[in-house]
C-alpha cells in the first residue's frame, strides 16, 4: 500500500471509493437566492452557470419555478419564476450538465411546467412536507408525463415520528420518481442521525430510485453530514459555492469537491467566482452564526435565528436559548 498523494502520514486506500460514484447537484441561486429575494445580476448568474459546467457540476437548481401572483415581481428576481426567456438569457444548450429548477407544493399549478421538450430545463424538483403528499405525487405524475426528470424533496424530516417518515418512502418507492433527497431542513442531524436515515431511505426506495441529501448547515454539520452519507451510500449530494443557502446555508461545494477528489470535477473554475458568493456573505450573513446553531440545536425553524442576525444584538443570544429551550420542553411534556 501507497501513501496518501495528499497526506503523507497516512496510507492510500483509508476513503472509501463510493465516493467516486457521487452526483452533484449545485443549488447555490435557488437556495442561496432565500437570502437576497433571487436578486442575482444576468452577469452572475450566467457565470455561476458557465463556472459550474466547467468544475463537472452534474445539475444546477437555477431557482424556482412560481405560479404568477404569489410573489410581488418588484420585490423578487427572475430566479423565483425561472421563466422561459430569463433562463434562455443566462444559460447554453447542448453542455453534459443537467438544469433543475424546485417547485414547492402549492406554490404551482401544474399548467406553469410546460413539456419539456419546450423547455431549457431537464429535471423538476417537487419540496413538498409529508401531509402535503397526495398533492405532491399529483404533481410529480404531471412532471413525468411532461418528459421530465423529476426528483423529490420531503422537508422537515426531522420533525416526523419514525413512522411518518416509513408512511411517505413507502408511497415514494412505487411512485415512478427518479430521485428522492433527505432534507435536513432545521440543520438539526448529526451524522449518526443521518446514517440512520440514508440507510432507512435505501432499504425502502430500493435500488432503482437513487437517494440523495440536501443538509444545512446550522451546527457546522452538513459537510460532516455529507460525508456520512457518502460512506452510506448516497448516489447525490446538493452543495452551494461558499455554502450559500436560508440562514445558516448549505453544504459548501468547494469543500465537497476537494472531499470527492475525483478527475471528473475541476474546483478551480468555481475559485474564479466565489469572491462575489463571499461578499455576499458579509452582507447578508448567511453561514455559521450562533443564533442559527440554536434553532438547529432545537430543530426548530431557523426564522428566529434569522430574525436575531437581522438585529443589532445578534450574539446576545442566552435569551433566545432559554426561550426556545422552554418551548422544547413544552412540547416534550404535551408529547
Amino acid at each position: 500500500m501507497g501513501l496518501d498523494y495528499r497526506v503523507r502520514c497516512c496510507p492510500d486506500g483509508l476513503v472509501t471509493d463510493r465516493r467516486r460514484r457521487i452526483r452533484v447537484l449545485d443549488c447555490t441561486i435557488r437556495d442561496g437566492g432565500i437570502c437576497n429575494d433571487w436578486q442575482f445580476s444576468d452577469d452572475l448568474v450566467q457565470r455561476t452557470f458557465q463556472a459550474l459546467g466547467q468544475s463537472g457540476v452534474d445539475y444546477m437548481e437555477i431557482g424556482y419555478r412560481t405560479t404568477d401572483g404569489l410573489f410581488d415581481r418588484a420585490k423578487v428576481g427572475p430566479w423565483r419564476f425561472c421563466d422561459e426567456d430569463d433562463l434562455r438569457r443566462v444559460t447554453r444548450p447542448g453542455g453534459r450538465m443537467k438544469l433543475s429548477v424546485m417547485v414547492d407544493v402549492g406554490r404551482v399549478d401544474p399548467a406553469d411546467i410546460p413539456p419539456a421538450a419546450d423547455s431549457v430545463i431537464d429535471v423538476i424538483r417537487i419540496a413538498t412536507y409529508a401531509h402535503q403528499m397526495d398533492d405532491a405525487l399529483r404533481l410529480l405524475d404531471h412532471a413525468q408525463a411532461q418528459g421530465y426528470e423529476t426528483f423529490m424533496n420531503v422537508m422537515a424530516v426531522s420533525t416526523l415520528e419514525p413512522l411518518e417518515v416509513d408512511a411517505f418512502l413507502k408511497r415514494l418507492a412505487v411512485s415512478g420518481v427518479d430521485n428522492v433527497a433527505l432534507v435536513d431542513s432545521f440543520g438539526a442531524l448529526f451524522p449518526y442521525h443521518v446514517r440512520y436515515l440514508v440507510r432507512k431511505y435505501m432499504n425502502y426506495l430500493g435500488e432503482s430510485i437513487r437517494v440523495g441529501v440536501h443538509l444545512h448547515n446550522n451546527q457546522q454539520q452538513a459537510f460532516a453530514n455529507s460525508i456520512a452519507a457518502i460512506d452510506e451510500g448516497v448516489d447525490f449530494v446538493d452543495a452551494t459555492i461558499h455554502g450559500m443557502g436560508r440562514g445558516a446555508g448549505n453544504c459548501p461545494l468547494e469543500l465537497l469537491l476537494f472531499y470527492l477528489d475525483n478527475p471528473r470535477y475541476d474546483v478551480r473554475p468555481l475559485l474564479d467566482i466565489i469572491d462575489d458568493f463571499a461578499e455576499m456573505r458579509d452582507e447578508l450573513r448567511f453561514g455559521y452564526h450562533l443564533p442559527y446553531a440554536i434553532t438547529g440545536y432545537f430543530n426548530m425553524h431557523p426564522r428566529s435565528g434569522i430574525d436575531r442576525m437581522g438585529g443589532p444584538d445578534r450574539y446576545q443570544c442566552r435569551d433566545m436559548y432559554e426561550k426556545l429551550a422552554r418551548r422544547l420542553d413544552q412540547a416534550a411534556k404535551a408529547g
